[in-house]
């Protein structure tokens, strides 16, 4: 065998290799858009730093669209006394993506404005089950509903 065709047989296996290492779950990034809705919310404590309250809170959301499913959200939100407020949480989604299962888990920042504008971003930070190596940030533009929490909408890239 010719070294010209030693090389050409050893880059197909090369490259057949490779394919066949390629995680499962990969996918070329794709739109997500839908509904999300917090179901519930409870103030677990309520202190004040200056003229701000710092509330350390749990909750859950609804999601419809890419994302069919539940979450649990802990963080904490800081009220101004404007009636600003940012939020700093951590959300485990469970459902399915694009009809397949698993679980989801976000780093959730936001801001919201005195008329209760609320701008959320939802970075994802880990995936298990048929999930597992997704990866993708969630844009939320929503209004909070009392006592609940937000509502609105999402969009984002995901992969």
């Amino acid at each position: 065998m010719t070294n010209a065709r030693r090389l050409g047989l050893l880059l197909v296996v090369l490259v057949a290799v490779a394919a066949a290492a390629a995680p499962a779950g990969a996918a070329a990034p794709a739109t997500a858009s839908g509904t999300v809705g917090n179901t519930s919310a409870t103030f677990n404590s309520v202190r004040s730093a200056g003229p701000n309250l710092i509330i350390d809170v749990s909750a859950t959301a609804a999601y419809t669209g890419t994302f069919e499913g539940t979450s649990t959200i802990e963080g904490t939100l800081v009220v101004h006394a404007d009636g600003s407020a940012e939020f700093h949480d951590t959300e485990v989604f469970t459902g399915t993506v694009n009809g397949v299962p698993g679980t989801v888990t976000f780093n959730l920042n936001g801001v919201n404005d005195s008329s209760l504008a609320v701008h959320a971003t939802a970075t994802i930070v880990g995936a298990t089950g048929g999930l597992a190596g997704l990866h993708g940030v969630l844009h939320a533009t929503q209004t909070v509903v009392l006592p609940v929490g937000p509502v609105g909408t999402y969009t984002g890239r995901i992969g």
